[in-house]
């Protein structure tokens, strides 16, 4: 996305750490080149996860520790959008939150235009299901003219959350796990989302990267895909 209103799409990143790492262009619209990255900030500090720890829950699955009065955990899978409607594209953050229902945040931009200024930031609370890792992804996913939200998960699933508010207010329902399906997409986990019209017929289409991982008396193999999920 073109983050610091140059006319150039810049490129940012999240890592396991939970950091935000900024690369801006100084190339041009047609060759990017890409400087040294910078971390983000929000309320005039970097962005960073807990020193994570895991532990093993009552469920079998390893979950982290809860750290009080901490916000910012790991993992961060990050969406440049304008959430509040002020025209500005702000932070969103999925990640493994270090406390219950603290998997996403929302870092909004004070601007000015052309200068991100990141606020501290305001915790998301999903209405259901929790979803481990989430990846978000804004857009208006209804076609009702209000932004949506749909996220990926560690699973083979990805949510849709209806925004029932508005763009400057907005309150999602409850999530509505979209009825995705393809030969073997079930075998695959950590989903990435980005929704674009991939041929042109005007209706929004879903390509979904995933991470897969076979255990075979042979040995094992691991690897990835990219499925596309056309618009009816």
């Amino acid at each position: 996305m073109d983050w610091d209103g140059d006319g150039k799409k810049d490129l940012l990143c999240g890592d396991s750490a939970g950091q935000v790492t900024f690369f801006r262009n100084t190339g041009t619209a047609e060759t990017s080149v890409l400087a040294a990255g910078v971390r983000l900030k929000a309320g005039g500090e970097e962005i960073k996860g807990v020193n994570a720890r895991y532990e093993k829950g009552p469920d079998g699955g390893y979950h982290i520790q809860s750290s009080p009065g901490k916000i910012i955990g790991v993992y961060s899978k990050i969406h440049a959008a304008d959430w509040d409607g002020d025209g500005l594209l702000d932070l969103l953050v999925g990640q493994d939150g270090p406390n219950e229902k603290q998997d996403l945040l929302f870092y909004r931009n004070a601007g000015p235009a052309g200068a991100p200024a990141l606020e501290k930031p305001v915790v998301i609370e999903l209405p259901g299901p929790h979803l481990s890792r989430p990846s978000p992804y804004v857009v208006d996913w209804d076609g009702d003219g209000t932004p949506d939200l749909l996220c990926g998960t560690e699973g083979a699933e990805v949510w849709f959350f209806r925004n029932t508010g508005t763009h400057r207010a907005p309150a999602l329902a409850k999530g509505v796990r979209l009825d995705l399906k393809g030969d073997g997409f079930e075998k695959g986990y950590r989903c990435r989302i980005e929704v674009t019209d991939w041929n042109n017929d005007g209706k929004r289409d879903l390509l979904v990267g995933n991470f897969y991982s076979i255990n075979s008396p042979g040995g094992g193999k691991a690897g990835g895909n990219v499925w596309l999920f056309l618009g009816r």
